[in-house]
């Protein structure tokens, strides 16, 4: 009865409930796919360790993984943002044109009921 209910309530509740099903199901392969690249971060970070013992220990100058990784996040994420605002201001250039054509349209409508009016005060003469 309250399966019943439901549905007479939300006749997509099937179909709802089939989709928050997938997104568990989703939700649980990012998390696995997370915690394998968290593992292999970690193994590669080890692994580097003696490299970087050895680097320093030569006085050879290098940028660490770590910093390297960081530097292209950040970089990805400015080009996204840039291009976020780039939409945005095609955006914002469409609709100020929208506004310009209404204010336009306006214009013309008021003017052609001033004429029209005009013309009809002169016809009434």
């Amino acid at each position: 009865q309250l399966e019943f209910c439901i549905e007479t309530f939300d006749p997509n509740a099937k179909k709802h409930s089939d989709q928050k099903k997938e997104l568990y199901a989703r939700r649980h392969a990012v998390e696995e796919e997370l915690l394998l690249l968290k593992e292999k971060q970690a193994k590669a970070m080890d692994e580097f360790e003696e490299s970087e013992a050895a680097l320093n220990a030569a006085g050879i100058p290098f940028v660490h993984p770590v910093d390297e990784n960081n530097d292209e996040v950040l970089s990805r994420r400015v080009k996204m943002v840039e291009y976020k605002a780039h939409l945005s201001k095609q955006e914002e250039v469409k609709i100020a044109a929208e506004r310009e054509e209404i204010k336009r349209m306006k214009t013309m409508k008021a003017s052609t009921k001033v004429e029209g009016g005009a013309q009809g005060a002169i016809a009434g003469n």
